[in-house]
């Protein structure tokens, strides 16, 4: 200011009160922007371009266990969260892995094939068996995993559910368990529900089978469901429809279309059935997936409806990475439905449990 002429000084005046003046009414318009900005409902998620993740499932919603430390996979993921993103990740603490309950220091991935009627042919599966399954004198609780539309009965395999389920069984984290993974094939493509469709072939064909020629747990609470995308479709209208058939049943990045199926299959509509308030169902997708809308659409619905649900918005697309990211997250959840160990399971009263 030394460098000004004396007359100069009104000039400074005035521009310093009209500076001021703008930066008020810059202000006032911030903060009526602000203002105009709608809340955020549990039901509603904010889209800035995607979906943004929320912080905490919304309310009215249960929460997935989270007293028992997670074994984390050493498979790297690159759907990892940034760091300031706002999305729930769930963190998971490493364990070293404690002494083997049995000689067996692994369980095995067994292939092979069931009768089906309703394809006319046998139809492929494969069968995770935990370590000492044979010996052990118990029936297993079983969790039936069912793949995507352009996958095959390899890809649970791939993602790791095996690995998964040893060392979580290895730490004590997991209570040994069957994974069955069958090959959908065209009926699970081309079908929606019904005894002529994929959920003909699971419910009249292949758990039957398994529980015929495997030490499996031939009870409601001895069976867990769950399926990706097009899988998850399935296991979502599956036990909507049959809901006291079994202990709990998950869909991950499930395909779900208003007008894929009709209101007799759809989950959209049968997932607000009543008979499902005490059925634990988890729900979850990524927020860059193509197919969000009708998960969320679904959640909305079932939160309305009153059916309680564990819900995920997680980083990430409909992609293996995600759903290896989650895979350990899935397990422990559907383990967490049935006793921590052998001695809760039934026994096998002297069966033959096969190999």
């Amino acid at each position: 200011m030394r460098d000004r002429a004396p007359g100069s000084r009104p000039s400074l005046w005035l521009a310093i009160v009209a500076l001021v003046l703008l930066t008020a009414g810059c202000t006032r318009g911030e903060r009526a922007a602000d203002s105009s900005i709608p809340a955020l409902t549990p039901s509603s998620p904010t889209q800035a371009g995607a979906h943004t993740p929320v912080a905490n499932p919304p309310p009215g919603t249960t929460s997935a266990p989270s007293a028992s430390p997670i074994w984390t996979p050493s498979a790297t993921a690159t759907a990892a969260p940034s760091p300031t993103s706002t999305a729930t990740a769930t963190l998971v603490p490493s364990l070293t892995p404690s002494a083997t309950p049995c000689a067996e220091p692994a369980g095995r991935m067994v292939t092979g094939t069931f009768p089906s009627a309703i394809l006319g042919m046998d139809q492929l599966y494969r069968i995770y068996l935990p370590p000492c399954y044979a010996t052990s004198g118990r029936l297993y609780p079983t969790l039936y995993l069912f793949h995507g539309n352009i996958h095959t009965d390899s890809l649970w395999d791939e993602l790791g559910a095996d690995e998964a389920a040893d060392a979580g069984i290895r730490s004590g984290t997991l209570p040994p368990f069957l994974i069955v993974m069958p090959f959908g094939g065209e009926i699970a493509n081309n079908t929606s529900g019904g005894d002529w469709s994929f959920e003909g072939v699971v419910l009249h064909e292949l758990i039957p089978f398994i529980e015929d020629r495997y030490c499996a747990w031939p009870r409601p609470a001895g069976r867990a469901i769950g399926g990706l995308s097009r899988g998850g479709y399935w296991s979502l209208e599956i036990a909507f429809r049959h809901p006291d058939l079994f202990a709990a049943v998950g869909g991950h990045s499930a395909a779900i279309y208003e007008d894929n199926a009709g209101l007799a299959f759809n989950p959209l509509s049968t997932g607000l059935d009543p008979r499902l308030i005490g059925l634990p169902i988890y729900l979850d997708i990524g927020d860059q997936d193509y197919l969000s809308q009708g998960v969320f659409d679904l959640h909305a619905a079932m939160e309305e409806a009153g059916i309680p649900h564990v819900w995920r918005l997680n980083i990430g697309a409909h992609e293996d990475a995600y759903w290896r990211v989650h895979l350990v997250e899935y397990l422990v959840w559907y383990a967490s439905h049935w006793p921590a160990d052998e001695s809760g399971f039934p026994p096998a009263a002297g069966r033959d449990c096969g190999s």
